[in-house]
């Protein structure tokens, strides 16, 4: 369909010439003679004057390094060539290419002016086609009808074609042939054109290369329209953003173009840190510190054949259009992917993202490295080039390393006076003893890493699951005394009295391999993931980049945090609210049996054992909110992460939920008292019938712990130069 479309303009573009030619043959009259060009001489000495000279192409590259390209004329025109005669001074005049109608005047002449020479020094200037036209009154009309001259941009410098392989221009073996366009593309739409060597592109546009396999192209005037093959894409490009050229090594076309939107010629796209031609030479050793080259040899070629085969297996169409943008702007500067390194492992994926086990991201570069000079190297490779994140307040770690550690020594105090307290050892007792045991293992952790920078992959890896089965552990056990609080006001309702120990036994077997099963499957099941990854999504990357899961808060790499701690622990927390609110309902009706009770022994016991529980059921109500409120922080930080001074307020008041415990769970006159009958101070003899004191209810708060406390405050440094990602999921990006 599209060569009937394409040989219908070339047949109408045919029959209009063969019209004018019928009428009258067109005239174009050139300054220059073939195989010469225009240059201006000016000379500023007692006198000033200017004059245009025809200098010869091959002096003038001789002298002053010039390339030119002449105007490409169509061979049914009739040249003039010559400078007006009779013209004492000329008046240029710049062509506005594809609008200025050229009038043959006997007066004038057009050509490229291709230097300025002023004094005998060049004066640097891109060459442009002008008008020569003498100061006279009268003109003479030669010929009609007016002519165009168009712009036609060749992507590479005469002599070079385009290599699509290593994305740049390479010297032709053979001889290159200006004719090569009128051959392939049948140029019948423009009478004259000014030939422009390469493409210009804005800083934020993308070079796409598109290829005569996929598009259907052609020129008409200076607009360039290429027409997907597919039917999916139909393009037409304004003047000023194509240009076209040879492949490399064939008989080939190939047209780029500048875009913001590769979708629109649905192109696979990736950044260049150098322009094209150059790569980075390391400016000292051991390091990536490099300055952009001139390529010398293939050796320093852009080949990033690495990332693009294993893409290519999967998707085999997928790189049928390909572009490339270059550089890449860091406002706080930037760094290269050690790929020796675990955390600086990384690739690309389908949709072109470079994806590191921290980040997923579109603001990146790739580039070869050329470290042949150091000995230690010696060699040539391709690795991908990231932003430091920008400095930002950074919290003071060593602030929550004291906070952190005061925690951990009240959580501490709580387990040593519950497990050495006897009237403290009951059911309810003992799952408080698991609860504070397990956030003492996690906030103990959290402090090492808070610490300093812990070196040791092994045992930063150690210390990060720690913390994550600290915290699951310890929510299941919570989870396990809002369920216990429910259970006993469901049996109080039917006045049933004091438990016997054997159940009680039985029902923290039954608590600990709920509990225990929960932490122990949701720790094995990360770490499994994490050692042998199915998908970026499912990959911890505990240890690597940072003694936690290994993304950046908020990112497209931070699912597998959400996955396997956000998301649990917000379900525990919703059951738990769930779990109290029917206890509160439950216990408005015991309050209500239990007061018709008459006074005597059973009515007085049950009383006495609904204060008790009514008194575990607040405290677990505290506690609970104590947590509810930093989950909910934790789900608001990722929508809203300002202001940062709020967020600090949040983090502390999660950095001290061990002192919290300790206040709630220790500090009360009942436990006083108890402490002081064991250690003998008190010569009232202990009351071993003592009721447990009500705040034998276990709770913890989370809080934020998962990313806006723990991987805010997870480590000082490690989270310093952690890097960013532009949309959301990853094995970082």
């Amino acid at each position: 369909m599209w060569s009937l479309i394409l040989a219908s303009i070339i047949v109408i573009a045919e029959t209009d010439d063969i019209k004018i030619s019928d009428k009258q043959k067109l005239l174009f009259r050139k300054c220059c003679p073939k195989n010469q060009s225009l240059i201006k001489v000016t000379e500023i000495n007692e006198t000033f004057s200017e004059r245009y000279e025809c200098y010869d192409r091959v002096s003038l590259q001789k002298s002053y390094g010039i390339v030119s390209e002449p105007l490409y004329i169509r061979s049914n025109i009739v040249i003039e060539n010559g400078l007006p005669i009779d013209c004492d001074e000329f008046q240029m005049v710049p062509i506005n290419i594809g609008e200025t109608e050229i009038l043959t005047w006997d007066s004038n002449c057009n050509d490229i002016l291709v230097a300025e020479v002023v004094n005998g020094t060049l004066k640097q200037n891109e060459p442009k086609t002008v008008t020569l036209a003498c100061n006279q009154s009268e003109n003479v009309i030669v010929s009609e009808p007016k002519l165009k001259i168009h712009e036609f941009r060749k992507c590479c410098p005469t002599g070079q074609s385009f290599d699509t392989k290593y994305h740049e221009c390479r010297v032709n073996k053979e001889q290159n042939n200006k004719d090569w366009l009128t051959h392939q593309l049948n140029l019948s739409s423009g009478h004259i054109y000014e030939i422009q060597n390469g493409l210009s592109c804005k800083f934020d546009e993308y070079v796409v290369e598109l290829h005569e396999d996929a598009f259907v192209l052609s020129i008409e005037g200076s607009t360039l329209f290429a027409l997907s093959r597919s039917g999916d894409k139909d393009s037409r490009l304004i003047r000023g953003e194509w240009c076209m050229d040879q492949v490399y090594g064939t008989g080939r076309v190939i047209a780029q173009v500048c875009t913001r939107n590769c979708d629109t010629f649905n192109a696979y796209c990736v950044r260049k840190c150098c322009p094209a031609g150059q790569h980075f030479k390391l400016r000292r050793c051991g390091s990536f510190a490099s300055v952009c080259v001139p390529n010398e040899d293939q050796d320093v070629y852009f080949n990033i054949s690495t990332y693009l085969d294993p893409l290519k297996r999967e998707y085999e169409s997928l790189f049928d259009v390909m572009g490339l943008r270059i550089g890449l702007q860091c406002p706080a500067g930037r760094f290269g992917l050690n790929t020796s390194l675990p955390q600086d492992q990384h690739h690309l994926t389908r949709n072109s993202y470079l994806e590191t086990p921290t980040t997923l991201t579109h603001n990146y570069c790739i580039e070869m490295f050329d470290r042949r000079e150091c000995p230690e190297h010696n060699d040539v490779i391709v690795s991908g080039v990231l932003c430091f994140l920008p400095a930002v307040q950074n919290k003071d770690f060593r602030v929550s390393f004291v906070i952190i550690t005061i925690s951990s020594v009240c959580l501490a105090l709580t387990l040593i006076v519950y497990c050495a307290l006897p009237e403290l050892r009951n059911l309810h007792g003992r799952t408080l003893i698991c609860h504070v045991s397990m956030m003492l293992l996690a906030c103990s952790c959290l402090a090492r890493v808070q610490h300093s920078e812990v070196e040791d992959y092994l045992i930063c890896t150690l210390l990060g699951y720690g913390i994550y089965f600290g915290f699951v552990a310890a929510f299941s056990w919570l989870n396990v005394m809002c369920f216990d609080i429910w259970w006993t006001f469901g049996s109080v309702r039917t006045v049933k009295l004091l438990r016997k120990s054997a159940s009680e036994r039985r029902r923290f077997i039954w608590y600990s391999l709920y509990a225990w099963s929960i932490a122990v499957m949701l720790t094995l099941t990360t770490f499994l993931l994490d050692q042998y990854p199915i998908s970026t999504i499912l990959d911890a990357n505990i240890g690597r980049g940072a003694c936690w899961f290994g993304s950046v808060q908020n990112t497209q790499s931070d699912w597998p945090h959400y996955i396997f701690f956000v998301v649990p622990m917000g379900i525990v927390t919703c059951i738990n609210f769930v779990l109290w609110l029917l206890t509160a309902r439950h216990c408005a009706q015991v309050k209500s049996e239990v007061h018709r009770l008459q006074a005597g022994s059973v009515g007085d016991r049950a009383k006495r054992r609904f204060r008790i529980d009514r008194a575990k059921y607040i405290l677990t109500g505290k506690l609970w909110v104590v947590m509810g409120a930093g989950w909910v922080s934790e789900l608001l930080s990722t929508i809203v992460s300002e202001p940062q001074w709020l967020w600090n307020i949040v983090d502390l008041f999660n950095e001290l939920q061990g002192v919290f415990i300790f206040l709630i769970l220790v500090v009360k006159p009942k436990l006083y008292y108890l402490i002081r009958k064991r250690l003998g101070y008190s010569r009232t003899p202990i009351d071993t019938r003592l009721e447990k004191p009500d705040a034998q209810n276990n709770a913890t708060s989370s809080g934020r712990t998962s990313s806006t406390f723990l991987s805010r405050t997870i480590s000082s440094e490690e989270r310093t130069n952690m890097r960013i990602s532009l949309p959301n999921n990853i094995k970082q990006p």
